[in-house]
């Protein structure tokens, strides 16, 4: 639609943020490509901009050097691993640090689509072993995750929770009820057990508890406040009048000044409010109201 009909349309029947709910955000980057400096130096000033708006810092999921992906852009763009995981330090003064896993049956073709760890495609070793080689590499250059993650071309199972789970992660923000952000399991897992839009849950095996909060909506990319108003207000449950979530992008597509219009725009509504990763793991006022057990 182009944007002189949009804006006509709009006019006649604007979209406005529901006012019957209470919308508490928080922001997410799966970020994958701070090897380049540019799109670093973006990062960063939007990380700045963001707080300063809502007086939050967002959630920034990195992902480790032993990626084979992050380890060819490392080369391509002549950033050491020490300058890499420099940069993830630099990131952790306007964000909070989580990790972002992308994994692959070869890790050698990691640039063919067919060995990319996804729903459907997938073998528990490699899983496991890209896994643990990340985690150390974290613990190598002293980088915190936090407990905090989000699952690369939004892979999510089992193996996964548990892997998960044994390492100590608290929150994870790999599901969600848009058509653009699920996989088979996370699908069905919803599905099953009747989760809302904007509904928090936990995942329990035995006495370990791994929280989620759900990915809403992906970062704004047109001038209409409108657009998002709409996309979002197509996912909401009418009985689920509380809802939590975040809103998510990648640093390479982000829109700088759309999505900061639409977080001002927010911002503004007396029904919303922020939140950011100190906020989950202090554990203030989120209520996490249905378990499934593993």
């Amino acid at each position: 639609m182009k944007a002189a009909v949009k804006s006509l349309f709009y006019k006649v029947r604007p979209y406005k943020i529901p006012q019957q709910y209470n919308f508490h955000l928080g922001y997410i980057f799966h970020t994958e490509n701070v090897f380049d400096q540019a799109l670093f130096s973006k990062l960063l000033s939007f990380c700045q901009e963001y707080y300063s708006i809502t007086g939050k810092r967002p959630i920034c999921t990195v992902m480790a050097g032993t990626s084979p992906k992050v380890a060819a852009g490392c080369a391509e763009h002549k950033c050491s691993d020490e300058m890499l995981a420099a940069r993830y330090h630099q990131l952790a003064s306007v964000a909070t640090l989580g990790y972002h896993g992308h994994f692959y049956l070869n890790p050698a073709l990691y640039h063919r689509f067919e060995s990319e760890i996804r729903s459907n495609n997938f073998i528990t070793a490699p899983l496991e072993t890209q896994f643990s080689r990340d985690l150390d590499w974290f613990k190598k250059h002293n980088l915190n995750h936090n407990g905090l993650y989000a699952g690369g071309w939004w892979f999510m199972n089992s193996q996964l929770i548990e892997l998960l789970m044994n390492a100590g992660f608290k929150f994870d923000f790999s599901f969600s009820k848009s058509s653009f952000f699920r996989n088979q399991y996370s699908h069905k897992l919803i599905q099953e057990n009747s989760i809302n839009t904007g509904q928090s849950f936990k995942i329990v095996k035995g006495d370990t508890t791994l929280y989620e909060i759900q990915n809403l909506i992906g970062a704004h990319t047109t001038p209409f406040v409108d657009d998002f108003y709409r996309v979002l207000s197509g996912l909401l449950t009418p009985s689920q009048l509380e809802v939590v979530g975040v809103l998510n992008s990648h640093d390479y597509d982000l829109d700088y000044k759309n999505t900061l219009m639409i977080i001002r725009d927010a911002a503004a509504q007396k029904s919303v409010r922020f939140f950011d990763a100190e906020d989950l793991l202090n554990n203030s006022s989120f209520n996490f109201t249905k378990t499934i057990t593993l």
